[in-house]
């Protein structure tokens, strides 16, 4: 996890508190956090809408509180729009916390890279659906709100080439 900033006054209780645009104004950049690819249980991809599941490193405290997020995602020097969840995934029962991130227009083989990814914005707070068909049905309204916000936002590395307009 990149720490810039986090000593910040406020910035971690912004952080904990889900105020992802709070915690980036105070901090003068998007928070970001930098994972390696591993293997999940493929259900983001049954729902179609394959994830990237970060690993997260034994014992390093994840700091942002639990939800869906607009983000931005550095993949081979190219920026992807994108959302997140940060959570246990209640409607599976997840017993773990996961960093799930959906690339929007990506199709490739993630398994081993290493992803930075930037959050802008908490769509809402991680919640339990009745059933796999309601959360998808909330995943699309996600990916439609994390367009519409990710629309106001610069991307992370100006090195990168914004794929956001495909």
């Amino acid at each position: 996890m990149m720490k810039q900033g986090l000593d910040t006054p406020g910035v971690l209780e912004a952080l904990s508190g889900g105020d992802i645009r709070k915690a980036n104004e105070l901090m003068g950049s998007a928070w970001c956090i930098r994972g390696l690819v591993v293997h999940g249980n493929h259900l983001g991809r049954t729902l179609g809408y394959p994830t990237a599941n970060l690993e997260l490193p034994d014992g390093s405290p994840f700091l942002l509180a639990n939800g869906v997020y607009a983000v931005k995602a550095i993949v081979n020097s190219l920026v992807y729009n994108g959302m997140a969840n940060a959570g246990f995934r209640p409607t599976i029962a997840g017993k773990t916390l996961t960093i799930e991130v959906n690339l929007f227009d990506f199709s490739g083989d993630l398994y081993g890279k290493t992803l930075v990814v930037s959050f802008y914005d908490r769509i809402r707070e991680e919640k339990k659906f009745e059933s796999l068909d309601h959360l998808v049905q909330q995943i699309h309204l996600d990916k439609t709100e994390a367009l519409r916000l990710l629309s106001q936002r610069h991307h992370p590395d100006p090195d990168a080439k914004n794929t956001s307009g495909r």
